[in-house]
């Protein structure tokens, strides 16, 4: 991943909006899951789809930034991962986001939050104890990029 002062800031304002995102749900079920062979239902009554998720993925993105690629999802125990490339339309720069499933909702969730304290003194690191994201989606979650 090319890291650049403007990369930084395009993160920086992901970050910040997904944190004031609003949520969106659907029940278009066109998009599959690593984690999970099928849309599912999870957490009550949203699915993981794309469809369901990528609204608030993009309700949370700063005005000018937007989803380039959709470049996968990973799903299990009512949490997903998105991996997508996000810029201006012209230059973008691969992200992953986490949300989890709120009854009829998708979170955006921040990786210092739900990632617990991570141990690098292994390679890879082990999954933490204070982790709150599934262990299937740890390494896809918080440790790319």
């Amino acid at each position: 991943m090319i890291r650049t002062r403007g990369t930084l800031l395009l993160v920086t304002a992901v970050v910040a909006g997904a944190a004031l995102s609003g949520c969106s749900s659907s029940s278009d079920a066109s998009s599959a899951s690593s984690a999970t062979p099928t849309a599912s239902k999870v957490g009550g009554m949203t699915e993981c789809t794309k469809a369901a998720i990528l609204p608030t993925l993009e309700a949370g993105l700063a005005k000018d930034v937007k989803v380039m690629s959709w470049d996968g999802l990973s799903c299990a125990d009512g949490w997903a991962v998105v991996g997508a490339t996000i810029g201006d339309g012209e230059h973008g720069a691969p992200s992953s986001f986490i949300f989890q499933a709120e009854g009829q909702f998708w979170i955006p969730k921040q990786q210092q939050d739900v990632c617990g304290t991570v141990d690098n003194s292994t390679n890879p690191p082990a999954y933490p104890v204070d982790a709150l994201i599934p262990e299937a989606l740890f390494t896809e979650g918080c440790l790319a990029g």
